[in-house]
């Protein structure tokens, strides 16, 4: 089988496979030589690309877990079939890239206002089918989006109507419903995202929604940003697939079996990007430590390519206190981080010296690391009343563990100050 890769309306690549080995040439159309512009892990060049690096790139575009199980069955294909579910689902999947058949043509996109709304008891209704319609993919809608929790995504006009990402139109909202196993999921969510803004992060935009009396958390897609004429898709990469991490089990991307790691990341940065998204990494790391999120794993970093050959940070998305459920709920969510930090494990024994000597294994100077996390836990506390404001459902549980969680970092960053 082949697929052709378009970037931005150019055909970039072919992707094939044979023999279960998959394998990726770019076309003559992709320029500059030594160019990242499929992946960091791939730039442009005359020879061709093999496993694990391709497979690792391009199955890191697609569902995960049970949703990834799921619509193989629909489409009548085997769950290990990478090359089938790109077919299938790859012209609409994260950032700028569109994998699809050879000889389907030029790979455009096409604009949401021509297309019919839907209201929100149909929204709704594709929520409650979730379960058995992932990513509200049927046989009308064709997309993918890495992870394993349940979503549906949508594309908004900018009247605020709703449409269906069918037939070439770009999803550009993810819909998230509440975790069936975590009460107060979306508040949970919605009340971490708005902390991170608050308190200066680049941050995915998240608000909560209700759809005939379903309540949802709706983020605004980063890799999609609304200009004249239509909707651009922004090219990006997760850790695992610039690092060539294969995720053949949804596990592989937490540090502890095999996935990516800090310095990694960090590395990457040096390499291909800037100091400015190593402090940006570090005040991601630090916020998910602050709320008591241990599930940030490698598939929660990201990277937008840029037009001069660099990647910079994404902004942080996937933002939940784990430890909530613990505390709150007594839950046995797991405390082991999903990427280490000073060789840490255990979320609870991260320090505001851990982020220091971690980022200082990165290249960053002391003083410097100090710097950004001081400015950070300066701005929390104001941060932390906003997002209480702007998120009003969020239980007062949460409020108040988050709220000790800094208060204690702030002490100790004190102490370390002097």
């Amino acid at each position: 089988m082949e697929l052709e890769v378009w970037l931005n309306g150019t055909h970039v690549a072919m992707l094939s496979e044979n023999r279960r080995q998959m394998t990726m040439a770019y076309t003559g159309e992709a320029h500059p030589v030594g160019a990242p512009l499929v992946s960091v892990a791939m730039p442009v060049g005359a020879g061709r690309y093999s496993d694990p690096k391709v497979r690792a790139f391009f199955r890191g575009l697609l569902p995960e877990g049970e949703a990834r199980r799921m619509l193989a069955y629909d489409f009548g294909l085997d769950e290990s079939d990478d090359m089938g579910l790109l077919a299938v689902l790859g012209k609409d999947c994260a950032g700028a890239l569109m994998v699809q058949p050879k000889g389907d043509g030029a790979a455009l996109v096409a604009g949401a206002s021509t297309k019919d709304t839907v209201d929100d008891a149909e929204i709704e209704r594709r929520l409650r089918a979730l379960p058995v319609h992932p990513l509200g993919v049927d046989g009308h809608i064709r997309v993918s989006l890495a992870g394993v929790q349940s979503k549906l995504l949508l594309s908004r006009l900018e009247d605020g109507r709703w449409v269906l990402p069918a037939d070439g139109v770009v999803s550009t909202h993810i819909l998230k419903p509440a975790h069936r196993d975590l009460p107060n999921s979306v508040v949970n969510e919605a009340f971490c995202m708005n902390l991170a803004a608050r308190s200066g992060l680049k941050a995915a935009r998240t608000t909560i929604l209700s759809f005939a009396g379903t309540k949802v958390l709706v983020s605004e897609r980063y890799d999609r940003r609304r200009e004249v004429g239509g909707i651009r898709r922004m090219h990006q990469e997760d850790a695992c697939q610039t690092l060539s991490v294969l995720t053949i089990v949804p596990e592989h991307k937490y540090e502890e079996f095999g996935g990516p790691t800090l310095v990694g990341i960090a590395r990457l940065l040096e390499q291909w990007g800037d100091a400015q998204s190593k402090e940006e990494l570090l005040r991601q790391i630090a916020i998910h430590v602050i709320v008591g999120n241990a599930d940030a794993h490698g598939k929660n970093v990201s990277f937008f390519h840029q037009e001069d050959g660099t990647v910079c940070l994404a902004p942080v998305y996937d933002i939940m206190s784990t430890e909530y459920y613990r505390t709150a709920y007594a839950r046995s969510m797991s405390r082991t981080l999903g990427l280490f930090v000073n060789a840490k494990r255990n979320i609870n024994e991260v320090t505001v010296e851990d982020l220091v000597s971690e980022a200082e294994r990165w290249g960053m100077r002391y003083r410097t690391a100090q710097s950004v996390l001081t400015q950070l836990l300066e701005r929390l506390p104001n941060a932390l009343d906003q997002a209480a404001r702007d998120v009003p459902e969020v239980p007062q549980a949460l409020i108040e563990l988050v709220q000790e969680r800094i208060t204690s970092a702030r002490a100790e960053a004190a102490r370390l100050g002097q």
